[in-house]
């Protein structure tokens, strides 16, 4: 990552935070597995507050916006850890992660965040899959994946849009 600071001091202290909670998970990498060995009960992070979890995601969507993927990888991983379970937040870091030219660990977040909140994410997530898996050189692979993206968005006629867009990915690749 790069941590070159951001021009809007509140935005540059939240980063630092964020990579403070980082390198502290990081740290207690050790204790979570010894735990899970023993059968002991997992040490928690503090989590957020609904509010301090909204700060992060409108700074993490407005780094976005401002094409710092960068940056906005820290505070989605801050959510990603401290709130399991929420494909919006799993999504947002596979996003970082792609647009940072890590498909390779891009992939994974997609993955879970097609899991997660009932699969509300599953056909967006199979297509970040897919291009993943194409960045990667691995177009055996990714076209049965959008090939699963183009079934997902049959379900919901608003995803037309995305479905189309996997037929032509999955073709292209089929056309080598």
């Amino acid at each position: 990552m790069h941590h070159h600071p951001h021009p809007d001091p509140e935005v540059a202290a939240l980063l630092e935070q964020c990579a403070a909670r980082l390198a502290q998970a990081g740290e207690r990498i050790g204790d979570w597995v010894r735990a899970a060995t023993t059968g002991q009960a997992l040490p928690a992070l503090a989590a957020h507050g609904p509010a301090e979890a909204a700060r992060l995601l409108t700074t993490a969507t407005r780094l976005c916006d401002e094409g710092a993927f960068d940056q906005a990888l820290r505070p989605a991983l801050v959510l990603v850890m401290q709130h399991p379970g929420r494909a919006a937040f799993t999504f947002l870091a596979g996003t970082c992660l792609q647009r940072t030219a890590r498909p390779a660990a891009a992939l994974p977040m997609f993955g879970l965040a097609g899991l997660q909140d009932g699969n509300r994410y599953a056909a967006l997530a199979a297509f970040r899959s897919g291009e993943c898996l194409a960045a990667m050189g691995r177009a055996a692979d990714a076209i049965p994946v959008f090939e699963a993206a183009v079934e997902a968005c049959r379900q919901d006629p608003a995803l037309a849009d995305l479905q189309r867009l996997a037929q032509h990915k999955a073709e292209a690749l089929r056309a080598g």
